[in-house]
């Protein structure tokens, strides 16, 4: 990506910006005339591996990548050199990858490679023309100042090795020896461009594990003017003591345990009430320096949203959130706004099945840290690709295919690399990740359930280990 400004996705990822990271973390290797793997090499290869699938994913496949890139770009045969760039990649800090994911959704809300962002409103023919979603057109509406961040968490799971399960341990319901290391991540997502903001992974179970103290490690990727949605499970008191001692509105379902119609509520209509939450008692994990400081009281606006759509489980939920001007913000707008929260489902499924983050393929923690963050690196970089076919055809990004695009940008990656990227190849290539369009589709069912039946084995219920030796101790040898 350095060494050409016509390499896939130049454009989204600036050589200065991957000059400037690798500088800050002092990537320096493969200075030498020979050297075939740099950084920018190295990280050419490792992007390429989640923009294919299957075998085409294995460290060996993309060490033959980089043998055709040299190839093409240079007319010089090396080694399908798998080891080498083991190597290379253990030289890439996770936290360099970090900051490239970073800085790609700070770009995307700065505007560059930006459509608009969802304080515009607009007008009911673009609507239309735009196909934009009608839970979006809602949200437009309304002038709003800072973000929308959807939040919410989920489990991928690592190959069984002794320094995996270490770290990551398996579900503690699960025997010993019978399950997978499993990662628990929580993720913060923009509403409006799809990009991942920030992510915070644990161990799937034990102390400082849960979603909301990983949504606490996340709180400086939030800004003063931000709105934040959750489902009911972050409707607590201390992480709405937390957004609002950064400037942040929240908008989350109401929890379960509380009343959604308490007594001595102030009624502002049939639907809607103001009600002040006590202050809790201190939890353990908090010291008393840091209860002192949380406010005793916190004034909470709940609105009964009623549901039209015939596949909700339920006819009405409550909304507790903080934004109390009803003028401002009425109750069907923070409807739709709470709506959008599905956004979320929908781009952690891109992320975890489209691109295959749901079993990662490391051997060790640190690796598995690599591959998280490379893998959600290149999914912004995907988003990014969707940003500007939605700016070059004046759609809605968030009415875009994510697995059309992915899959033009994996189809083009090392064709592009080679051959350079042309004008026609540019156009092309934006209309076709424009031309699969997920639109307006009301009443739209989402069932849990699969018709093609999965091949049925029988399931293993001891350590492998014990499966061996008792295998071998059963077996007649003549």
């Amino acid at each position: 990506m350095i060494q050409s400004s016509e390499l896939p996705a130049s454009d989204l990822l600036s050589d200065q910006l991957v000059a400037n990271v690798f500088e800050q973390e002092n990537i320096e290797f493969g200075i030498g005339h020979d050297d075939v793997f740099t950084p920018a090499v190295t990280l050419w290869a490792m992007v390429s591996q989640f923009l294919f699938s299957a075998t085409g994913r294995s460290i060996k496949a993309a060490a033959g990548r980089v043998v055709s890139l040299y190839a093409q770009l240079e007319g010089r045969v090396i080694a399908q050199n798998a080891g080498n760039l083991c190597r290379a990649k253990a030289k890439i800090p996770v936290s360099a990858l970090k900051k490239l994911t970073r800085s790609l959704a700070a770009q995307a809300e700065l505007g560059a490679g930006r459509v608009d962002d969802l304080a515009t409103p607009l007008e009911p023919d673009e609507v239309e023309q735009r196909l934009c979603p009608k839970t979006i057109a809602q949200i437009r509406s309304r002038p709003i100042t800072g973000r929308l961040i959807n939040v919410d968490g989920f489990t991928i799971d690592a190959p069984d090795t002794r320094a995996n399960q270490k770290a990551y341990p398996q579900n503690p319901a699960q025997a010993e020896g019978i399950g997978f290391p499993i990662l628990r991540c929580v993720g913060l997502v923009s509403m409006a461009t799809g990009m991942l903001i920030d992510l915070a992974s644990a161990p799937y179970s034990g102390k400082g594990s849960g979603e909301t103290t990983l949504l606490h490690q996340l709180k400086d990727s939030l800004r003063p003017g931000d709105i934040l949605i959750a489902d009911s499970y972050y409707c607590t008191y201390w992480l709405i003591c937390m957004c609002q001692m950064i400037g942040v509105d929240v908008v989350m379902k109401n929890h379960h345990k509380r009343e959604d119609d308490p007594q001595g509520a102030h009624r502002i209509s049939d639907k809607e009430r103001t009600v002040a939450w006590l202050r809790p008692k201190k939890p353990t994990w908090m010291s008393k320096r840091e209860y002192r400081k949380m406010p005793e009281t916190l004034t909470m606006r709940l609105s009964d949203v009623a549901t039209s759509d015939f596949n909700s489980r339920c006819d009405s939920f409550t909304i507790a959130t903080t934004m109390l001007s009803i003028q401002q913000y009425p109750l069907d707008w923070l409807g739709s706004l709470y709506q959008g929260r599905w956004m979320i489902e929908t781009d952690i499924e891109s992320i975890k099945c489209t691109m295959g983050l749901e079993h990662l393929r490391s051997q060790s923690p640190e690796g598995l840290q690599r591959e998280l963050w490379t893998g959600l690196f290149t999914y912004n970089l995907v988003r990014s690709k969707m940003l500007e076919s939605a700016r070059s055809s004046n759609r809605e990004t968030r009415s875009l295919s994510f697995s059309e695009t992915y899959q033009v940008l994996s189809t083009n990656w090392l064709l592009c690399a080679c051959v350079g990227v042309s004008e026609p190849m540019k156009s092309a290539s934006r209309g076709q990740s424009v031309s699969a369009v997920v639109g307006n589709r009301p009443g739209r069912e989402e069932p849990r359930e699969n018709k093609r039946r999965p091949k049925t084995i029988k399931l293993m219920k001891i350590p492998r280990s014990a499966f061996h030796a008792a295998r071998a101790a059963t077996s007649k040898i003549p």
